[in-house]
């Protein structure tokens, strides 16, 4: 799909094990079409500036990718790494997230709609696990959506949007709204793969 390309950012949250990352993938198209492997290149490293700052750390490893959405087989166009080998800490449980949900102007059609899984517990964002997210840890989230020149939207000026890709309808949607609940997400798919295990055995 010309112009359209999907974006792979991944952290190394508590250790460098490539199955302990923590993934988040989401879309943008180009608005002229198509663009070369060093504008791509660009683009992902606007979008490790962003994570940077809304993750408030310029220390920590951030890789991205850019990749075309339709080859196959579908290898990075570019790839950007900043602070290779420095880990994310973090003394809570992985699997709790927050989730930035967005969407086209009808957030009732699924195939407009997409989200982030963020994790506040690697920033000054995180005060505990209280039974519901604070009032500043829902802020916190949605200016991935919201902040002026350091958000989602804003990635690489007039060019560029960011949206949702629908592989079913084959069609990309600006997004236009977004939103953030006050209840954890549990991603068990994020959470440390188990490095040891207390078994017994018995008769019932």
């Amino acid at each position: 799909m010309a112009g359209e390309y999907a974006f792979q950012v991944s952290l190394p949250v508590t250790d460098l094990l490539a199955r302990n990352r923590i993934v988040n993938r989401f879309h943008l198209k180009h608005v002229t079409g198509g663009i070369d492997d060093a504008a791509l290149e660009s683009m992902c490293e606007d979008i490790a500036e962003m994570y940077q700052t809304r993750y408030e750390s310029l220390t920590k490893e951030i890789d991205v990718r850019a990749y075309d959405t339709d080859a196959v087989p579908n290898y990075p166009r570019a790839h950007v790494i900043v602070n290779p080998g420095i880990v994310w800490t973090q003394a809570t449980p992985r699997e709790i997230a927050l989730c930035l949900s967005y969407a086209g102007a009808n957030r009732g059609n699924k195939r407009e709609r997409g989200r982030m899984y963020l994790n506040p517990a690697i920033t000054g964002a995180y005060t505990g696990v209280a039974l519901r997210p604070t009032a500043g840890q829902m802020t916190w989230a949605l200016k991935w959506y919201t902040e002026p020149n350091a958000s989602l939207p804003d990635l690489g000026g007039v060019d560029w949007k960011f949206g949702v890709l629908s592989r079913v309808g084959g069609t990309f949607t600006q997004t236009q709204q977004a939103w953030v609940n006050d209840d954890w997400d549990v991603q068990r798919r994020r959470g440390l793969r188990e490095s040891t295990r207390q078994t017994a055995t018995r008769e019932g």
